[in-house]
């Protein structure tokens, strides 16, 4: 058990990526409903200012403890590509793993889409947001 801003999180890397999206400016939720037999660890909301999105995305994210992109890739949230059925709002499901490198989602951006990873998305140093974020952790 892990605390972050006065909440209880599961594991230290929850508690973290709460702290990471803080940090980046990001809205989030965590526990959100299950997706069929899937349960995501957090509901995440940011902004994107491509001319052909909307003013912001949104991701059902489960957190694994792994730098192995392999892993995430093989995650049940990668089944969720470009939606989450039942979902409205929601552009994919994604798997984070022990830092902001090892995350990956897909879901349509611009004209197109393809395969993400956090710091993409993140304005400031990524890797700097993390280290920040695990600081404010107990």
């Amino acid at each position: 058990m892990t605390i972050y801003n006065d909440l209880i999180f599961k594991t230290r890397l929850e508690a973290q990526w709460a702290a990471f999206f803080d940090l980046a400016g990001w809205d989030w939720r965590s526990n959100p409903a299950p997706v069929g037999d899937w349960c995501p660890d957090f509901r995440v909301t940011f902004p994107c200012d491509h001319s052909e999105c909307r003013d912001s995305h949104t991701l059902l994210v489960s957190v694994v403890p792994t730098e192995s992109k392999d892993v995430l890739a093989a995650h049940p949230a990668r089944k969720h590509c470009y939606e989450a059925t039942g979902f409205p709002g929601v552009d994919a499901g994604a798997a984070f793993g022990s830092n902001p490198e090892a995350t990956v989602w897909e879901f349509s951006h611009g004209a197109g889409g393809g395969v993400f990873e956090v710091p993409f998305f993140v304005e400031a140093d990524a890797a700097v947001l993390w280290k920040k974020a695990g600081e404010l952790v107990r």
